[in-house]
């Protein structure tokens, strides 16, 4: 007799232990569910086996091979689309040639497959169900047979009032080969569902075999668990290769188990694993080969897959760990959660009950996972980086992280409260831009929906309408992929870490303040704001002045929305305006030739958010970052003599240079935007001009730009002019690699081995040096340290930084 073994299925219901994996080949104590069932036809003497495969079909292909390493026979029919359970064994009709029997690759049996054939041939049966009685066969098969055993009807997941039997369908038949005469080649059939109703109706003999023994559709994660416990109980007979050190514990070849372990029969140990002091197996706990658990340890009715990596006193309570897991310290896993493939699970982070965790994921330290996580690659503890919010679209940051966003967020403020949401005109961003406002509308708060804006436009209206808050959803620079989410405080500001924490404690505690629906507060929508800030920029400078001198510009954007807003802001007040859009800013030579082209003074680069401002003069000079901040700076202390700006601590010491020349004074900042901000912004707005000034000109391109024009305008000067008031100055930036687990060590060893450096520690640990400083920074976001430095020359500022990232490698290695 020949055997057909369904080997196609998915297995959606049983992931993430599937992702990566056929359902056929998910191991039960350690050997595949397959392996199982090949074990079980060779015993009853079937050693040539038939294989329909669909989904990931080389897994088993490369497992199992011809058959030969496990005594039989293997051939095997891949399906090029779904065929069906009766499609795909007709896909296999040449192998067909005798009698032969279908069973399922993914069920754990112990039936005794002999007796089913005798009682088909006995019977003189074309076909023959394999049955077996449960209790609850609400989600089965149910098959109704007369006292003879002949099949009468078929009742494919009754409902209670449709029960009419307790034996169900094992999905196990035996077969006559004309019955495939039945089926068309090609064409998408099921056996339940079409071949064996038209049988039926056909009246060809038909019967159903009630087995004893054990059978398990391993549809789930809890059946998944539950086979395993069946099999440590001895309800199901299965081969293995494991000794039995002891009663009810089976451990494999080349394990090393420390003698203050302590093992809980039953529980199973595969091979080459290592087991610490302190650590504790307990009962019905099943582990692979090659898994490490490390000192005071314990493990309790849970399946680890192989090469797992468990951590001092970490704890697995009825959970699922696949393969190449490693816990950190301390982590602890509960009931009936499962963690997928190649997962980091760090120090104290806890996965409640029920979490499924697929592949390729992190979970930081001390996290609390309460959520499934299948999108993204990282779990969090929290949910801001070092410059806000962001994430890939509809991976990390999706329609329903959105609306319970927008649930916390609203949460930190009173009911009744106002806040504006805008978007730029990405469709991704307005689609987050609604969820978001869904879950903010739920705790009662009142929203002003902004149409398409810019970022800066969005600060402007906070403060315009004398809301207390708001956000803006744009689209990264970088990707076009990812979305970026800007929180602002009632000053128009990015909010402080406080208030983030507090957005964060919301989020991952769903401590949403819920209202009525009668407390539900109405929709403001908005649709001409830019009018309004186009207007209250314009009213705060000199356009005369710019009128007078009608300054030549071009514009150069990659978003053509931002420049339907600047090209018609600038010529309302007398500019002469070219644009043209392009996202690289490398392309100097074709901006030169453009100012030289249209005889402009200089060029202005302005990003798709209106938030970065980048000056090219007429020689193909670059104007941005350190030197942009210079520039801004400069004319802060030529506008307003004695006046104060706001700096990052990374910024060059010219600028102090050039406030004692003017009699001005230097504040200097952690390196954040929301540092800066804060700072500049800590008197009203509208109380404190020479601030807003300055946050306009760092922060608001646009307005930025019109800043500077005036200024240009009115001291009849030129950009390239009053570029060289700028002394020059040399910095340097590098970075280094340095895991998390580091950064304090790094930190700690060069504060305590400097040498007769002056140390401030305003943000990272800055040196003061004869010749210059050095800044080191750990990363708030990545695996790295960031050295800044400044010289009286660049080869001065290289060396400073080559001298910190020495002594970085050198405290890492140690």
């Amino acid at each position: 007799m020949k055997a057909i073994i369904m080997a196609g299925g998915e297995g959606s219901r049983l992931r993430p232990l599937t992702c990566d994996l056929p359902k056929p080949m998910v191991p039960v104590m350690n050997i595949p569910i397959m392996e199982h069932i090949i074990n079980l036809l060779k015993k009853h003497g079937i050693t040539e086996i038939g294989v329909t495969l669909m989904y990931l079909p080389q897994k088993i292909k490369d497992y199992f091979g011809n058959g030969s390493h496990f005594g039989v026979n293997i051939q095997y029919f891949t399906e090029d689309v779904p065929l069906g359970t009766a499609g795909s064994v007709k896909n296999a009709g040449d192998f067909l040639d005798e009698t032969f029997i279908v069973i399922s690759g993914d069920s754990l049996t112990d039936m005794d497959i002999t007796k089913a054939i005798e009682f088909h041939r006995e019977k003189k049966s074309k076909a023959t169900i394999v049955l077996t009685r449960v209790d609850v066969p609400l989600e089965y098969g149910v098959v109704i047979t007369d006292k003879n055993g002949t099949i009468t009807g078929f009742l494919e997941k009754p409902s209670w009032g449709e029960v009419f039997s307790d034996t169900v369908n094992t999905g196990t038949y035996i077969l006559e080969p004309e019955i495939m005469d039945y089926l068309e080649q090609g064409k998408k059939t099921d056996f339940s569902q079409d071949l064996f109703p038209l049988l039926l109706e056909k009246k060809e003999p038909m019967f159903g075999y009630v087995m004893s023994g054990y059978w398990c559709d391993i549809g789930d994660l809890q059946t998944y668990l539950q086979a395993h416990y069946d099999v440590l109980d001895g309800k199901v007979k299965i081969n293995t290769t494991l000794t039995e050190v002891k009663k009810g514990i089976w451990v494999g070849s080349g394990s090393i188990i420390d003698s203050h372990a302590t093992l809980n029969a039953p529980c199973v140990i595969g091979d080459n694993c290592r087991i610490g002091s302190g650590a504790v197996i307990d009962s019905y706990s099943v582990l692979g080969s090659n898994n490490v658990v490390e000192d005071e340890s314990t493990i309790k009715r849970s399946v680890l897959w192989n090469g797992n990596y468990i951590e001092y006193g970490s704890e697995i309570r009825g959970a699922i760990l696949c393969n190449k897991i490693n816990l950190k310290h301390y982590a602890r896993i509960f009931e009936n959660a499962v963690v997928g493939d190649n997962c980091v699970i760090n120090e104290r982070a806890i996965i409640k009950p029920n979490i499924r965790i697929w592949p390729q994921k992190t979970v930081d330290p001390l996290a609390i996972v309460d959520r499934n996580i299948i999108w993204g690659s990282k779990h969090s503890k929290t949910i801001f980086g070092e410059n806000g919010l962001s994430g890939i679209i509809n991976v990390d940051i999706s329609p329903e992280f959105a609306t319970r966003l927008g649930a916390a967020y609203g949460s930190i403020f009173k009911k009744g409260s106002k806040v504006i949401v805008s978007s730029t005109t990405s469709n991704s961003a307005r689609m987050f831009k609604h969820a978001f406002i869904s879950g903010m509308l739920s705790v009662g708060v009142e929203v002003f929906n902004m149409s398409s804006l810019l970022t800066p436009i969005s600060r402007h209206a906070i403060s315009f309408l004398a809301v207390e808050g708001g956000i803006h959803i744009k689209l990264s620079d970088d990707n076009p992929n990812k979305l970026r989410v800007d929180f602002m405080d009632a000053k128009g500001a990015s909010i402080s870490r406080v208030m983030e924490r507090k957005i964060e404690n919301a989020f991952f505690r769903e401590d949403f303040k819920r209202c009525s629906g009668e407390e539900i507060s109405r929709l403001n929508n908005i649709t001409d704001f830019k009018n309004y800030y186009v207007r209250s920029i314009l009213n705060e400078i000199d356009t005369d002045a710019i009128r007078n001198s009608s300054p030549k510009v071009c514009i150069v954007s990659p978003s053509d929305f931002v420049i339907s807003i600047v090209v018609p802001m600038l010529t309302d007040i007398g500019c002469k305006v070219a644009s043209f859009s392009s996202s690289n800013l490398n392309e100097i030579d074709t901006i030169v030739d453009e100012i030289k082209t249209n005889d402009a003074n200089f060029a202005a680069f302005i990003d798709s958010n209106g938030e970065t401002l980048v000056l090219v003069d007429k020689n193909g000079k670059i104007v941005k970052d350190d030197l942009f901040l210079s520039l801004t700076s400069l004319i802060s202390f030529k506008s307003n003599p004695s006046s104060k700006v706001v700096v990052p601590i990374t910024a060059p010491s010219i600028i102090e240079t050039m406030a004692e020349k003017y009699n001005g004074k230097v504040v200097r900042t952690k390196t954040s935007p929301q540092a800066v901000m804060e700072q500049m912004l800590n008197n009203n707005l509208f109380k404190n001009k020479e601030n807003m000034d300055q946050f306009l000109l760092n922060f608001d391109a646009l307005a930025g730009l019109i800043k500077i024009l005036e200024f240009l305008c009115v001291k009849n000067t030129t950009l390239s002019d009053i570029l060289k008031e700028i002394p020059d100055f040399y910095v340097s930036k590098k970075k280094i690699f340095c895991p998390w687990e580091l950064k304090g060590r790094v930190m700690r060893t060069l504060i305590t081995e400097k040498d007769s450096e002056k140390v401030e520690l305003l943000d990272g640990v800055k040196f003061i040096l004869e010749n210059g400083w050095a800044l080191v920074l750990p990363d708030a976001d990545l695996p790295l340290c960031r050295i800044y430095s400044e010289g009286e020359s660049p080869s001065v500022a290289d060396m400073i930084s080559e001298k910190y990232l020495e002594k970085i490698k050198r405290i890492i290695n140690s």
